[in-house]
């Protein structure tokens, strides 16, 4: 029989495997952080975009329930729209527009709960007792009042002209002469309410009463519509569907930072198509 081989410990030590102990290069390092750096501004704008849309999918599904609540009033009030408006200061109670809120002079406009929640205050606090369904969460605008900075609960209005009647209007905020003023269900449902916008995200510098006011016939800005989303706008509309709309001119999307002044009414915009296609979308000759 074979006996089976035996190595010398000196041959054992020759066999042994070996370990490779060379390192990384200096350039090597250098490639290796550039790739990543690469893959990395390459995946940014993704998880930017994809963050954005996340927060535009919240947006658009508050509005929803804003425009489930616009419906639910009008079924309990023979048909009749819930009274929008723009009051320079917010009237007595009881309640009479959908949510209060006076012109950018009263402070409490954006940042007063109970203008929102409270039934003294609001026709919607029937049926929504949710602050955060007020507030798009794209918005992070604040505002100053008096010496703090509070961060405003409202980010949506509604087309002025639906269910405005002229006692909860103020000047600048008029309803352009010649123009539909949509009062009840019946009204919408004759002129195209699939084009029809009823809530708007407004731009957190321009919102303040609860009507989003619209000019039909000068090319002015009355209040603007939100650029948080970056190009696109979320809107609500009259057939209870509701859809993000691109604003195309770059004057649309005016971003404003904390603390900013407001931005005034009656602002010019001349051949602005955005502001165009808002007026095609908020009412119609008479």
């Amino acid at each position: 029989m074979r006996q089976p081989r035996l190595f010398s410990r000196s041959a054992l030590g020759r066999h042994d495997c070996k370990v490779d102990g060379r390192a990384f290069t200096l350039i090597e390092l250098l490639v290796v952080i550039a790739i990543i750096a690469i893959l990395a501004a390459m995946l940014f704008p993704v998880l930017t975009r994809g963050k954005r849309n996340a927060v535009r999918i919240q947006c658009v599904n508050n509005q929803k329930q804003l425009l489930l609540t616009w419906v639910l009033y009008s079924n309990d009030n023979q048909e009749k729209l819930v009274p929008n408006g723009g009051e320079n200061s917010p009237g007595p109670p009881p309640a009479h527009l959908w949510v209060q809120g006076g012109n950018h002079s009263d402070t409490r406009s954006l940042v007063y709960e109970p203008y929102l929640l409270s039934p003294t205050y609001a026709l919607f606090a029937s049926y929504i007792q949710n602050v955060s369904l007020y507030k798009c969460p794209a918005d992070r605008f604040k505002w100053l009042i008096g010496s703090s900075y509070q961060a405003e609960l409202r980010s949506y209005a509604m087309n002025e002209y639906v269910g405005t009647a002229t006692q909860y209007m103020e000047q600048p905020l008029y309803l352009s002469p010649g123009f539909r003023v949509y009062l009840k269900t019946s009204d919408l449902a004759a002129d195209s309410p699939a084009s029809r916008f009823v809530f708007i995200d407004g731009n957190p510098a321009s919102i303040c009463t609860p009507g989003f006011g619209v000019d039909m016939i000068d090319d002015v800005f009355i209040h603007y519509p939100s650029a948080t989303h970056g190009m696109p706008g979320v809107l609500a509309f009259a057939d209870n569907h509701v859809e993000s709309h691109k604003w195309l001119d770059s004057r649309t999307r005016k971003n404003v930072a904390t603390g900013s002044p407001h931005i005034p009414h009656g602002d010019p915009s001349p051949r602005n198509q955005d502001l165009y296609w808002i007026r095609e979308h908020a009412t119609t000759r008479r």
